[in-house]
Parts: structure tokens; sequence; C-alpha cells
């Protein structure tokens, strides 16, 4: 059985002929990163092949020199009869993962209402229960139940298993006095938990916001509604698929499922135990979690057959998810703790929109306005009291980073600012942390691509002019080249350019959110002067350059301050959820209201699509304060 060593790590793995080497590197338990689900079309699993000749497909993907150095890209490449030794280079595979977490996932106080009513799933409650007596003949969970009616009335009392275990002890440890942890739902009383004295104090709950790129995990102390900590992190499942049509495409793949759904698990498991951690909590005194995140999202979390979402009559499992434990959903805090998954509305609008929609008025707004989550998976929606309309658009991992030749996410490294020089075409870049830079992120791009723009150096089409000279453009018959940062400066030590498919990847992304935003408006026969507010979600919003990305045309040419950008919505709709049930009974209300469209159903959307496919767009008046440049 052929052995392949992997360099720098040192790891090696025994794997049979024909084992793909991405199915190595897991086995290894080298990190590696496949943003397109292992189709060949993204380079970002590019390895140098050192010693050993393996079967490999990548000619034809990679440029004939690049192949002929020894580079092959994992996905197209399978074991043979010889051992391997493959280099990887540091640059691949996972890009750092944090992320400046009570910044970027801040809780905003101005978006909250003035008036809400603080009313937590769990609670707790010091009790005092009677002790044994031979004269009653009741035992110490039926003592329990009598205390707990005494104070809470005459509702059904429930316990499971895990926690009907502690009470034997509980009961006897401090004289009968004991803290329960109690659920609530209309008529029941649900017990989740018991301890010995009073602890009424640390009671705690997590919101959770599980993105098809980014995972964030908050911890809350309910005895005050204060949030102690927030971590985030890459989403483990990002190495199997980009997009959320690359993990179903996976998902579909004999014992895969099984992976996406662990892949959560240990991402948001791993943030659990950093908040807990850092206040020193005890895991079984976090008593329930709200989670929120896309259709997609949740189907691989609870490890459902996510197959049928991208299937006619492109029909989920389940919109509406029963309370779960967390036991069973595999979340490493108290087992018979609740756990809350916010209500989807259709194949490709979850949660994640039905928990962002909290932290607007919208819903309770006279005239309309537009929410708007720019992420890989775009979802949108339009309406008032009087009426929800929603839709997805897949924007692709473009934002993120994906499928642009030098592309990362927004990380150590990464060239987020990008100014351009109007004579010479020349780029002056500002990367995060002021580090040599590594790669470009989603922002950098729309800096990088709005002032080659205005300044002359692409047109409409997103096409490098030919008709002027500049030492940062590369001509090559038909294809052209943008060097962004020389050889000689980079953390790579190698050129990072962009082409024009690389252009043509942020102009799909960009006219897949404005299209669809421009369609949903046309179903009411309104436009985007007929808003009163636009709202801008997700962690990519919150960094965006409002000008440059009305230039790009991916939000509307309309004034400043009918923008809003609330950043991560989804994590901050799951935290007032956790908080209070005027917000769990809203959340549930606004799924029920709101309309799913369809965009690959909807007539128009292409010629909108099509139509946005340009800088700014086809139609200048669309774009006033843009018109004449790029000229």
């Amino acid at each position: 059985m052929p052995t392949v060593h992997f360099n720098p790590s040192g790891k090696t793995v025994d794997v049979p002929v024909g084992t793909g080497l991405l199915d190595a590197f897991r086995a290894a338990g080298v990190e590696m990163e496949w943003p397109c689900g292992g189709k060949g079309v993204c380079g970002k699993c590019i390895v140098r092949i050192v010693d050993g000749a393996p079967d490999s497909d990548s000619l034809g993907t990679l440029p004939a020199e690049v192949v002929a150095d020894g580079y092959v890209l994992a996905c197209k490449t399978k074991v043979a009869e010889t051992d391997l030794v493959i280099e990887v280079p540091d640059y691949t595979g996972m890009q750092g993962g944090q992320f400046s977490d009570d910044e970027t996932h801040l809780i905003r106080s101005e978006l909250w209402p003035e008036h809400w009513q603080y009313d937590p799933l769990a609670v707790k409650w010091l009790i005092q229960v009677p002790p044994a007596g031979r004269e009653d003949g009741l035992g110490d969970y039926d003592r329990l139940v009598l205390a707990v009616k005494k104070q809470w009335g005459e509702d059904e009392v429930f316990c499971r298993l895990a926690t009907m275990r502690l009470i034997i002890d509980a009961v006897r440890e401090a004289q009968g006095l004991v803290t329960v942890t109690l659920v609530r739902t209309p008529g029941q009383l649900h017990i989740v938990g018991i301890e010995s004295g009073d602890h009424t104090e640390s009671l705690y709950a997590l919101a959770i916001d599980i993105g098809t790129t980014t995972v964030a995990v908050q911890l809350i102390c309910l005895t005050n509604a204060k949030i102690l900590a927030t971590r985030s992190a890459y989403n483990g499942q990002i190495k199997f698929g980009a997009d959320v049509i690359s993990r179903i495409n996976y998902a579909g793949k004999d014992g895969h499922l099984a992976e996406l759904t662990a892949a959560a698990l240990d991402t948001v498991n791993d943030l659990i135990a950093r908040v807990a951690t850092s206040h020193g909590i005890d895991l079984r005194k976090i008593s329930n979690a709200a989670i929120s995140g896309n259709t997609t999202m949740v189907h691989l979390l609870l490890g459902m057959n996510p197959e049928y979402i991208r299937l006619e009559p492109y029909t989920p499992a389940l919109l509406e998810v029963p309370y779960l434990t967390a036991g069973e959903v595999g979340i490493d805090i108290n087992p018979d703790s609740w756990i809350r998954i916010s209500p989807n509305v259709g194949s490709y609008v979850g949660g994640d929109i039905t928990a962002g929609l909290l932290c607007t008025d919208i819903a309770d707004r006279d005239d309309v306005s537009l929410f708007v989550d720019i992420g890989t998976n775009g979802e949108l929606v339009i309406g008032s009291q009087e009426f929800l309309l929603t839709c997805a658009c897949s924007a692709g991992p473009a934002f993120e980073g994906g499928g642009i030749d030098c592309g990362m996410r927004a990380a150590f490294g990464a060239i987020e600012r990008v100014e351009v020089d109007k004579d010479t075409g020349e780029a002056k870049w500002f990367t995060i942390g002021r580090a040599k830079p590594r790669g470009i992120c989603g922002s950098g791009m729309i800096d990088l691509l709005a002032n080659l723009f205005t300044s002359g150096w692409i047109d409409q089409a997103g096409k490098f002019n030919r008709e002027k000279s500049s030492p940062s453009i590369t001509i090559n018959g038909r294809k052209a080249t943008y060097t962004i940062v020389p050889a000689d400066q980079s953390e790579t030590g190698e050129a990072l350019t962009i082409s024009e498919t690389d252009v043509e990847n942020i102009i799909r992304a960009k006219a897949s959110i404005y299209s669809a935003a421009a369609l949903l408006l046309d179903q009411v026969g309104m436009d985007f002067s007929d808003l009163a507010h636009v709202y801008v979600a997700g962690g990519f919003g919150r960094f965006l350059d409002l000008e440059k990305a009305i230039i790009l045309g991916l939000l509307p040419d309309l004034p400043a301050d009918k923008f809003s950008f609330i950043g991560n919505a989804s994590l901050m709709g799951s935290y007032m959820v956790v908080v209070s049930q005027e917000y769990r009974i809203k959340q549930l209300d606004l799924a029920r209201r709101m309309t799913y469209v369809d965009l690959s159903t909807a007539p128009g959307y292409m010629d909108q699509y099509t139509a946005a496919m340009f800088l700014p767009h086809t139609d200048p008046d669309r774009f006033p304060s843009v018109t004449g440049v790029g000229s």
C-alpha cells in the first residue's frame, strides 16, 4: 500500500492505489481547502509533487509549465503505485480562521426597540424539597415535582433521564434546598437541570449563527441579558465546498453527509468551549441555545439529507424545526438543554433571515424597505407591515475571496483597501494587520475594481483597457492580467494578480444581488426609488465601502442616509430570541408571513441578471451618480 508523506507537517498516511489525494489529505488530518467542492475549477488545492508519480489530470486546468514543475490539483489527482512526497504551500488551506470577534459581531443597541419584554426560555428557581419520609411514600422525583408545582402552579412537569439521575444527590446535599432550571412552554414545565443549593445567578445561554463561511457563538448571562463573550471561526465545512450547492453535492456521496455534520459540530463546539473557558463557566450550566442558519446549513447540522433542496420541486425536509435537546443535536452543553433553531422560509431562505429581520422594523413600517444579507448565499427581503417578499441568489464565494486567483477571506495579510493611480494604473494597497500581502479579500476587490473603473482602466464589461499602457497590466492575446502586488513585495513570493475572469466573477456576484432585489421590487410594481430604507447585513457588508459598492452596481444608487449597515444580523436575532419570548413569537410570525420567490422559475429574472452584468448596469439612468466615470 503506497505511503503519502506531507511536508512541511511531516504527517504520513498509507492509502490504497486509486485513492483521491483529497481523501489522503483527510485521512492524514492535513487541512486543505477546496471551495469548488473538488470540481477542479477554483485552483485552491494546488500542491507540488516532490517525489513519486501520481495519476493526475491537472493539465488543462493548470498551465503546462506549472504542471511541468510538479504542481497538481489535489482534487484531480489519485495515488498510483509509488509512494508520494507532497509539498503543501503554507498559504494553501485554511487561512487564519479568527476574526476580531467583539467588534465584528457587536450587538448594536441602537437597533433595539425602545420597549421589549425580557423573558428567556430557561429560568432558574430556588425550591425547597420536603425531606423523605415513610409516611408519604413519595420518591425524590415525586417530591421535587410537588415542590415545583407549589411555586409554578399545576402545569404538567417533564424531566429527561439525564437530569433525573442528578436528583438523588441534589435533594440531600443542602437539606433539600435546590436550584432547578426550567424551560416553560404553554401548560408545561420541563426540568433541564438541578443543583444543590442556590445557583440562581449562574444561568447561561448561547446565540449561534451558522453561516456558509463563518460560524459565530455568543455566551449570554440570562440573569441580566448581558453578552459575556463572542467567538467566531470559519465553518469547518468550507474545505468540502464554498457554497451550499457544492456542499449539497458533496453530501450526496457515500458517508459524506456525516462528514459535513461532524465538521459543523466540531466548529460550533470548539467555539462554545472557547467562550465558556473565557469566563470559567461549566458547559453543563449552559441551559439553552438559539441557532440560526440558512436552510442547507440547518439540514447539514442536523444530519438531514439536503439533496431535495436543489431538485424539483425544491422541497426542504422541514421549515419549522421543533425544539430539540443539545444531546440530540450533538451540542456540547447540558445534554437536556433546549435548542431552538430559527424557522426557515424556503429552500434557500433560512432562519438566518428570520433572525436577521428581527433587527429591523421592516415588518412594522407603512413604507417599503429592503433587507439584503450579502454573502455566499445572498438572501433578500422587501416589504412593510402589509407584505414580505423574499428570495435567495447564489452570489458565490467571490465576496469571500473564492474564485479569485489571489483571493482569500478577510484574514491577516489580506488586502482590504486599494487605491489606483489614474495615470499609471498602479495599485497602492493596504492589508489587514498591515502585514505583507498574501491575497485580496472581498472588500479589497470591490475597492480595486471600483477604482479601476472610475479611472478608466477597465470598461463596463470588466475588460482591461488595451488602448493605454500600464506597468500593472499584461496583455497576452485575448487575455489580460493585472498585477496588484509584485512578487518581491508579497508574502508568498509570487505576484498577486487578477484576471478578467476574476473581474467577471465579481460582476456575476454583484449582478446576482442587484438583480434579485430588482426582481422583488418588480413583482410589486416598484423600483429602488420607492424604497424608504436599505438594511445591509452580513460580515462582508459591515466592511463595505458604500460609494464603491454603488459604483460597481452591487447596491442601488440611493442617498447614503437610506442605508444602514447592521453587521451580523443573524447572530443578533439569535440573541434576541434567547432573551425574549416576544421575539420568539415574532420570529415565527415573520417566517409565516413571508412569501418565497424562487428565482429559478421567476419570469424576468434572467433579463434582470443579464442587464446587471455590466458596470454599474446597462441602464445608466439607474446610476445617475456614476454617470460619466469609466469612459
